[in-house]
């Protein structure tokens, strides 16, 4: 008997034969629904079915553990005869030990034929027959077949293969679904959960991880074995690799989105951030619950707003903080509450957020959610101002006019009113008229 083909240079994990009068319209969807699961699948296409056993066709079913016969209706009649094809795969796969899976196309067996080789109806019956329903659920049951027989079956042709290597064994471990790949050629099929084991001999290896679900979330790494004697656990982290494609695709997304706001664009600006804000943008999230409190291009909802900013604000960004401080400040889409707010805004000028420090020194100058604090008020506007922040270069301008917190000094007051008017605020310019400009 030949001996099984080592797994960690396996070409194929599954071979279909099939019937090419009424099987080939089952054995190509099959094929495209396995391959897209990650699975290697030979299947024997007519420019190979020439009349005669080819050796390509043995070779193939000696380099897949799993040999799975589509069972159509008529598929074993010519099994009578010596020569035919679908007799000689499956008479080859019985002499060679392959892990059997017959298929039994939506319900459709009824039957061996009773002129066909004992051998045959032996070898077959004694395997669990698979219900693919190809007309109707037809995923469903493919799930159902791998769950309970291809990756059962895979994973024991793996360890028993790897019995027969040499070099070191690594037990490879996986956060998400992948090929691993050894210098572009691929080594095996690995699954969160799976006992999927390799063997490679003394040296250095590049190797690749390609995720099964997107070939873009891919880690290369070379792998140093000192010892072809030695057991270890090989750990592949793809997620991390797709957070991080994952946040550079929404940081485009976010820009777009800043761009059509600029533009005008509300509607589109609101679809672009909405679907970066999903995928977890912190400045999407905090632009989007911008939207929904002023209400650009959506309807004016604090609500969702608040929904947004919290989002952002508990990723840490500071402008989020701030505003939902300022939601709990005014009591818009939350409860008021002062001592809330005054949390949010702190989180917000350890960041030194200019709007969030002059925000904080309104609390304390109005005693709310804090004790009143005319000189801590001064301190946090001076921050905020000191960032050429105006709205607070005109609070320190009214300190100092009135001697809040700082002794009075006009001079002092007319130079901050001065800074607040330059950039616009209306009412320092009425207050620098006041003191005589």
């Amino acid at each position: 008997m030949e001996s099984v083909t080592p797994f960690i240079v396996m070409a194929y994990d599954i071979f279909i034969s099939y019937r090419r009068d009424g099987g080939k319209e089952l054995a190509r969807p099959l094929k495209s629904e396995l391959e897209l699961r990650g699975y290697r699948v030979f299947l024997d296409f007519d420019e190979l079915k020439d009349g005669v056993f080819d050796r390509r066709i043995m070779e193939a079913i000696d380099a897949a553990p799993i040999f799975m016969v589509i069972l159509s209706p008529h598929a074993l009649d010519r099994c009578a005869n010596a020569d035919d094809w679908v007799r000689r795969e499956i008479e080859y796969a019985l002499e060679h030990d392959r892990h059997f899976i017959p298929i039994d196309p939506d319900r459709s067996f009824t039957g061996f034929p009773p002129d066909i080789p004992d051998t045959l109806k032996a070898g077959l019956g004694q395997h669990q027959f698979s219900q693919v329903m190809f007309e109707q659920l037809f995923k469903v049951s493919v799930d159902k077949m791998v769950r309970e027989r291809i990756e059962p079956l895979l994973q024991r042709a793996g360890r028993t293969a790897m019995q027969e290597q040499g070099g070191a064994l690594f037990h490879v471990e996986t956060d998400l679904p992948c090929r691993i790949l050894k210098f572009g050629k691929e080594l095996c099929t690995v699954r969160p959960g799976s006992d999927t084991v390799i063997r490679l001999r003394k040296g250095r290896h590049k190797l690749e991880a390609v995720c099964l679900d997107c070939p873009d979330d891919r880690l290369q790494w070379v792998q140093t074995v000192e010892d072809n004697e030695m057991e270890d656990l090989l750990t592949v982290e793809l997620r991390p690799v797709r957070e991080r494609r994952l946040a550079a695709e929404a940081d485009v997304l976010a820009e777009r989105g800043q761009t059509a706001y600029d533009a005008g664009d509300y509607a589109e600006a609101v679809k672009l951030w909405c679907e970066a804000a999903e995928a977890g943008n912190r400045i999407a999230q905090n632009s989007l619950g911008d939207c929904y409190y002023y209400g650009k291009g959506v309807a004016k909802d604090y609500t969702e707003a608040v929904k947004w900013y919290r989002k952002a604000a508990e990723q840490g960004y500071a402008s989020a903080q701030n505003n939902l401080g300022t939601c709990y400040h005014w009591g818009k889409g939350v409860e008021q509450d002062d001592a809330e707010a005054v949390k949010w805004f702190r989180k917000a000028v350890e960041q030194g957020d200019a709007v969030a420090q002059k925000n904080l020194g309104g609390c304390y100058y109005d005693g709310e959610g804090v004790e009143q604090d005319y000189a801590e008020a001064v301190k946090w506007y001076r921050k905020a101002a000191e960032q050429g922040y105006a709205v607070a270069q005109f609070e320190m301008g009214w300190c100092y006019k009135h001697g809040y917190g700082v002794p009075k000094d006009l001079a002092e007051a007319k130079r901050w009113y001065r800074k607040a008017a330059d950039a616009g605020i209306q009412e320092a310019k009425k207050h620098l008229a006041e003191l005589g400009r």
